[in-house]
């Protein structure tokens, strides 16, 4: 039986999945900005990022929303997903409830995977997910000093219902794709402002309308 993720593009995407990639990106992207003019060292920096997070999460997610969320842990010898990791005890679930899977990735240019890797896929409505908690944690994982919770390896949030998918990488930005343009327009539309300006122009032009006014 294929897994959860390779269902989902084998119903979302036009091209296969490869399975020896742990980044996971659709055609029609955007990349938003979390940080906007604070820096981290700045008052205010980790409630702006949080907020924008969060209102990014809510615009991608009806609350009857069916979400795959992926959980992707690099493995050192025998090291598993500890079953009272902080992703488990936000969600309230236990390791019989999520389905774990072993993968050996190859060197990617987008990000730092490769080797041995741990994923856990867990599905739920959207709902059900503490997005705050969760958002703020993946804020916190460069900044041990700020002794908070931290989310540390990738995780992906996989819109079964509508094909979007959802990834913050860390305080700085989330990339939020879909197979068609349609899909993420109108958080293209209404969240403009948040845009990340270094990819603005590759963007735009994925948005551009491509028919021609009517005379």
């Amino acid at each position: 039986m294929s897994s959860p993720l390779t269902q989902f593009f084998q119903q979302h995407a036009t091209k296969p999945l490869d399975s020896r990639l742990l980044y996971y990106e659709l055609p029609a992207w955007i990349r938003f900005d979390l940080q906007g003019s604070l820096a981290p060292d700045e008052a205010g920096y980790f409630a702006q990022v949080s907020h924008r997070a969060a209102t990014l999460f809510t615009a991608a997610f009806a609350p009857t929303d069916e979400v795959l969320l992926v959980y992707q842990e690099h493995r050192y010898k025998r090291y598993r997903i500890r079953s009272k990791s902080y992703l488990f005890r936000q969600l309230d679930i236990y390791k019989q409830d999520v389905t774990f899977q072993k993968r050996w990735a190859i060197p990617n240019q987008l990000a730092y995977h490769e080797g041995r890797w741990t994923q856990a896929f867990y599905t739920t409505l959207a709902a059900q997910i503490p997005y705050q908690a969760l958002l703020e944690a993946i804020s916190y994982q460069d900044f041990p000093n700020q002794n908070k919770a931290a989310i540390h390896g990738p995780l992906y949030f996989f819109n079964q219902t509508t094909g979007l998918i959802f990834f913050m990488y860390d305080d700085r930005g989330i990339l939020i794709s879909s197979n068609t343009p349609e899909t993420t327009r109108p958080l293209y539309q209404e969240y403009n402002d948040w845009i990340l300006d270094y990819d603005r122009a590759t963007i735009d032009t994925t948005f551009a309308t491509t028919t021609s006014p009517t005379p």
